[in-house]
């Protein structure tokens, strides 16, 4: 009962779906299977998953635990998500293996892959039939990992449990990288890419499409596409593959009558990345956003649309794009400084600080000269002479000369930093030029109070600067 009740919940079908009877043409299958049960009373036994320490009520709980986490990790909630299954990790029964898995799935989509390893090494997720539910994403955590000690033997183990339940065709493309990672050679991206394409099924094509972008092996079907068939082009998604293929090989007018009458967030990227090809930046600024509001967490979309709300001056929602890209633990620091960029343009000095101050309390990048200009410019708008001659100083050391003036003028005018915010016209007087202008030639005269002759003679007579005869 219990491993049936997890089974149709992974497959997505209701708990209770196997209580109910499904008619046959002899009858029910309830009724099959209760023939001749009568005059076995007493020699059968329970199954031994329920007599294990967990009641029934236990189970339920822990099944409903689990329908939870499914829903988190959909929505993506994986906060809730990991709070469920740690405490599902802690109970003492075969439930644990289920829960170690989904926290290995859960590590792995936050590209925590050493964890999601150790998830996967358990002792539990190493019996049949566990590890041929998990085998697939222990074999590309290996490959992210560079673990190739058992990668070979746990990828043909893999296979031989999952016989009839793996496609074919799909299979080529952990083949590839499993290769690539035992046994580069120059033919091994090549190999998968030679079927051809107007014979396949859309579903295939695909695959194959898709692997020729992943390998960069995009001119070895760019030839083909000719060839696709009318119900194969009708399919929006292989348009949107052939568009970027075409793109990729620099046929711009070709990849845009492929995407032009799509609206997929990958279709709308391309026709923004063509837009941006030929200069027109505020029709690639509006398709980058219609991307990203078909997929709120596009990335791609993200990246292009910084730097056009850069060069447009854009700045309150370059902020929102900056929050909303996502920044690995290398590149976070980054992120931070566009993010400052940004707050500063848009007036936001408090906020600009703030994230200066996370980068110089976090990160060893506080001092780059980025950062330090940054800092320095925020300081003098919020009038803060010290901290913005100190900035100044420090851009001024990596021969930033904008820097060096500022440090100057910080340490000859006390008021600089007000002057600087001052709306009105400032007054100013060009002294210099009427004196550079002025010519004179009237000789210098200089009253003599003491003839220099006699300076010498005090001085022969002390030191006998001229030898006598």
């Amino acid at each position: 009962m219990k491993w049936t009740a997890l089974l149709l919940l992974i497959l997505g079908l209701p708990i209770g779906a196997h209580e109910r009877p499904v008619r046959t043409e002899a009858g029910t299958v309830s009724q099959v299977m209760s023939e001749g049960l009568l005059g076995r009373r007493g020699e059968l036994a329970p199954p031994t998953e329920v007599l294990d320490g967990v009641t029934t009520s236990e189970v339920r709980g822990q099944l409903k635990d689990l329908r939870r986490v499914k829903f988190y990790l959909v929505n993506g909630d994986l906060r809730r998500a990991r709070a469920h299954l740690v405490r599902l990790s802690n109970t003492q029964t075969k439930m644990r293996s289920v829960a170690y898995r989904y926290l290995a799935l859960l590590a792995f989509a936050e590209s925590d892959f050493e964890q999601a390893l150790n998830y996967l090494s358990r002792q539990e997720l190493q019996q049949i039939p566990q590890f041929g539910k998990i085998c697939v994403l222990k074999v590309l955590s290996q490959l992210v990992l560079d673990r190739t000690g058992d990668l070979e033997d746990n990828w043909a183990r893999c296979q031989m449990e999952n016989i009839g339940k793996f496609r074919e065709r799909n299979l080529v493309w952990l083949d590839t990288l499993l290769q690539l990672k035992l046994a580069p050679g120059p033919r091994v991206t090549q190999a998968p890419l030679k079927a051809r394409l107007a014979l396949l099924g859309n579903d295939d094509l695909k695959m194959l499409m898709k692997l020729a972008l992943y390998l960069n092996q995009e001119k070895l079907v760019v030839d083909q596409l000719p060839e696709l068939s009318v119900d194969q082009l009708q399919d929006p998604e292989v348009r949107e593959i052939a568009g970027q293929v075409l793109f990729r090989t620099g046929a711009l007018a070709k990849s845009y009558r492929f995407v032009e009458d799509l609206s997929s967030p990958n279709s709308e990227n391309i026709k923004g990345n063509l837009y941006v090809l030929r200069g027109k930046y505020e029709l690639a600024y509006a398709q980058f956003k219609l991307a990203l509001e078909q997929k709120q967490n596009s990335q791609n979309a993200l990246e292009r649309l910084l730097p056009l709300a850069w060069l447009l001056g854009d700045w309150a929602s370059g902020v929102t794009y900056a929050e909303r890209v996502i920044a690995g633990p290398q590149t976070q620091v980054n992120k931070l400084a566009v993010l400052a960029a940004f707050t500063m343009q848009k007036g936001d000095y408090e906020r600009t600080t703030e994230v200066l101050e996370t980068i110089n309390r976090r990160y060893e990048k506080g001092a780059e000269l980025d950062v330090t200009q940054l800092a320095m410019f925020t300081a003098l708008m919020q009038n803060k002479p010290v901290v913005a001659r100190r900035n100044a100083l420090e851009s001024c050391s990596r021969y930033d000369v904008v820097s060096c003036w500022a440090a100057f003028q910080l340490t000859q005018w006390d008021a600089f930093a007000l002057t600087l915010r001052r709306d009105e016209p400032l007054p100013e007087r060009r002294e210099w030029e009427k004196l550079a202008a002025m010519e004179t030639t009237a000789p210098l005269t200089e009253m003599s109070f003491v003839n220099q002759l006699d300076i010498e003679e005090l001085d022969d007579r002390l030191i006998r600067l001229t030898p006598t005869p």
